[in-house]
């Protein structure tokens, strides 16, 4: 990228106010100006690109027929989101907050793709569990209200289309088997019995989607 761009490596040390003798021993400036973080910020563009590229040109060429949601974001840089953006059909975000807040994600208009949240959850420890997960709440109830807040703000966003709660079950108490996460997280414990608290509040909160949208339209 950084030859086509400057051709000679002189005019790369210019730009980068750098000394590097031969494209092989370029090493890392010092100090960073706005061209060397534009430079960086395009192969960071370009990295991507070609991973979403790819994974749509394999996924489309076998299964023409299903959506490509991203990679379900946990962390992201804008570079990494408008490449989603141009090859996926929805982006994805994992985000374990309490609720989705706006001004956080005023950069989806610009994308102009429908955004999903792939994992959230809340959990407490008022009911024989040792791990909340990695949102807290002090109560079934409270995390019942949690839940209702939480798909209220994704309503209420109009780039999201949707969020998907994780996980349908509780963990095992004594941990999962390949890290030992033992969270409260589930719809229902271990033995499939329902969140009498949690149950109610999906049903309320989802009962609403249809007409939450429609006034917010």
């Amino acid at each position: 990228m950084l030859r086509d761009k400057y051709g000679e490596l002189q005019s790369l040390n210019e730009a980068w106010n750098h000394n590097a003798g031969a494209w092989e021993d370029l090493s890392a400036p010092a100090k960073l100006n706005d061209v060397i973080r534009a430079d960086f910020s395009a192969f960071v563009k370009e990295h991507a690109r070609a991973y979403f590229s790819t994974v749509r040109r394999e996924l489309k060429a076998l299964d023409p027929d299903h959506l490509y949601l991203g990679s379900r974001f946990a962390w992201f840089t804008q570079e990494a989101a408008e490449a989603c953006a141009e090859f996926c059909d929805v982006i994805s975000f994992n985000v374990y907050q309490r609720r989705i807040a706006p001004a956080s994600w005023t950069f989806l208009e610009a994308l102009d793709r429908p955004a999903i949240i792939g994992e959230f959850h809340f959990g407490a420890l008022d009911r024989g569990m040792f791990q909340t997960g990695l949102q807290a709440a002090v109560s079934q109830q409270e995390r019942a209200q949690f839940y209702q807040e939480y798909v209220a703000s994704v309503l209420a966003h109009p780039s999201f289309v949707g969020c998907h709660w994780f996980q349908a079950f509780d963990q095992p108490l004594t941990g999962r088997t390949r890290d030992g996460e033992n969270y409260n997280i589930g719809l229902v414990d271990i033995t499939d019995t329902p969140y009498p608290e949690l149950i109610q509040a999906a049903r309320e909160i989802h009962s609403q989607v249809y007409s939450a949208r429609s006034k917010r339209e």
